[in-house]
């Protein structure tokens, strides 16, 4: 019995160091101001690997097809600070915008919700 006992210690032990990735962004949100229907908005979020292992983003989550990150193609050293790139395009979309991006990785604090916001003014074109 005292074996099972120690086994299922170091079991516990094992998968929390081994969930031990932490990311940390400088920013969680931004505004990205005024900008005419059609715009292309294109937004930087830096972030850290503050854990002690490799992180590893692997999938977002977005409420529609305008907004785009583009996920890191290898993992983030510990330590290292990297730029996720996000894109919101515009086209079709009026007046106040508030939007969110679900960032799904291997840190322990997953996901992280990114935000920005701000107001899309008539086309050019239209005025």
């Amino acid at each position: 019995m005292k074996s099972v006992s120690v086994l299922f210690l170091l079991c516990v032990l094992f998968s929390y160091r081994s969930f031990s990735q932490q990311i940390t962004f400088k920013s969680l949100k931004q505004n990205f101001g005024f900008v005419h229907e059609g715009d292309t908005v294109h937004l930087n979020y830096e972030l850290t690997n503050t854990g002690d292992k490799p992180l590893i983003i692997s999938n977002y989550e977005v409420e529609c097809g305008c907004t785009v990150m583009k996920i890191p193609p290898n993992p983030i050293a510990p330590g290292e600070k990297y730029v996720l790139q996000i894109s919101f395009d515009t086209h079709k979309k009026y007046d106040r915008q508030d939007r969110t991006v679900k960032v799904i990785s291997n840190a322990v604090n997953s996901p992280s919700i990114l935000r920005f916001k701000g107001v899309v003014l008539k086309s050019k074109k239209e005025k």
